[in-house]
């Protein structure tokens, strides 16, 4: 039942002929009977459904508002999930009335994307942010029905263009307060959490407000899906985890050793852990490690590394890296949505209960700088002794490859090249200005 998102299972015999239909609402009240849910699903099936025999076209479904047993539930503003049975009584379609009293609405799924699954409708939490600004746009294009819960911290620039999407919905709220989550999270197929405080210097500024955010409200957000029954459930964690590590040259696997150097590294570890501790056979959730991201976005951010040194080269000509030894791994936006997106849409046995790196490419952090010199000609690079940030780590990810085929597809010169134009075309007078900077950047 929780596994497909449908809410119903259509049981069948040892021939798979059709047998009856068991919905989650069947199993409630055989508890609160005091059924043992041990006992045989036949016992609680439903064997006499509704149901349509023989091959039905899509222009023939609005005839069967006209049957008695359908326009009697639909009057009680029931929804259905009606089977489609062949003369061998083997399930062919499925038939999904959406109740409406005044006029149902009917549609056919056919057992192919039956099979799949029907994710449909999608929370992005903290989806107004920098990468949650591209993400809504990429599920919109796959028609996906897209709610964003915000508190908009940072403005809704990245959103405002959404709001007449008649797919796209917006709730303003804080991920700390049960009512506004609850109220978001209800009517989903999947959440995606994104909302943090991110990044080092950030987190630091004040610790008991971090822990709040990016800790208890994600414990919060963890037992409000499984209480509303959202099994698929992908959490936005960071590479920062794996912190200083010794033999950098070697590249970290998903089951690598933790050594986190920082507040933000440790919440995002305690998150992950009580997330895939409270992961069962009713929630799957995938957590994504993801290397430090660069791009253009609506809601454009310039303390990230790639994008700050860019601007700094273009504004500036000069930037100034500290030490220039440390590896880490980067990734492009759009290549981040994208793996989002194969998450979400992957058999959920593959991605349930899992950890995977994600990222595009390992440079150190000099490396980067040359890149930019590169696009950006005439930049003088600057090289302090004093190494202010300590993270190096040099990360695989050949698990979400193997699993996904997941491939990114932009490079550092990709991103350096797409912030140049964008700059160049005076779409970015001053990237020093407030918007565009939650923090210091980390270089």
């Amino acid at each position: 039942i929780d596994k497909g998102g449908f809410g119903t299972v259509f049981v069948v015999d040892g021939r798979k002929r059709f047998y009856g239909v068991v919905t989650d609402g069947d199993i409630r009240r055989a508890i609160l009977k005091g059924v043992n849910i041990e006992k045989p699903i036949g016992e609680i099936t439903n064997k006499k459904p509704i149901v349509v025999k023989g091959k039905i076209e899509r222009e023939e479904l609005a005839k069967l508002k006209n049957r008695e047993d359908i326009k009697e539930m639909t009057l009680n503003n029931y929804s259905l999930k009606i089977p489609v049975v062949d003369r061998k009584e083997r399930v062919k379609d499925v038939i999904f009335v959406h109740a409406n009293r005044k006029n149902p609405v009917y549609s056919l799924m056919t057992k192919q994307k039956f099979d799949k699954g029907t994710v449909k409708k999608i929370l992005l939490v903290g989806g107004a942010g920098y990468l949650g600004s591209v993400l809504c746009r990429k599920l919109l294009n796959r028609r996906y029905k897209v709610r964003v819960l915000d508190n908009l911290t940072y403005g809704d620039e990245g959103i405002k263009a959404l709001y007449k999407n008649k797919n796209f919905e917006f709730f303003k709220g804080d991920i700390r307060n049960i009512s506004d989550l609850v109220e978001a999270i209800k009517g989903m197929d999947a959440v995606i959490h994104l909302a943090a405080i991110v990044g080092d210097p950030a987190c630091a500024v004040d610790s008991e407000e971090t822990l709040e955010i990016n800790y208890l409200a994600t414990k919060t957000i963890t037992e409000t899906c499984k209480y509303l029954q959202i099994n698929r459930f992908i959490f936005a964690s960071t590479c920062s985890v794996y912190g200083q590590n010794s033999s950098s040259d070697q590249k970290l696997a998903e089951e690598s050793p933790l050594n986190p150097v920082s507040l933000y590294a440790e919440t995002k570890i305690k998150c992950e852990k009580s997330i895939l501790e409270a992961a069962d056979e009713n929630f799957s959730p995938t957590i994504l490690r993801m290397a430090t991201l660069y791009g253009y976005s609506p809601l454009m951010r310039f303390d990230l590394a790639i994008n700050f040194l860019t601007a700094g080269a273009l504004f500036n000509k000069k930037i100034t890296i500290f030490g220039g030894n440390q590896w880490r791994p980067w990734l492009h936006l759009e290549d981040t949505a994208q793996a989002y997106i194969a998450c979400l849409e992957a058999p959920i046995e593959k991605v349930g209960g899992t950890i995977f790196n994600l990222l595009s490419e390992n440079y150190k952090i000099i490396e980067v700088g040359n890149i930019i010199n590169s696009i950006c000609p005439g930049v003088k690079i600057e090289i302090s002794k004093k190494i202010t940030d300590k993270r190096s780590y040099n990360v695989s990810f050949n698990k979400i490859s193997r699993v996904l085929n997941y491939q990114p597809k932009k490079k550092i010169i990709d991103g350096v090249t797409e912030i140049k134009n964008v700059i160049k075309r005076g779409l970015i007078r001053d990237y020093k200005d407030p918007k565009y900077r939650i923090t210091l950047p980390q270089i």
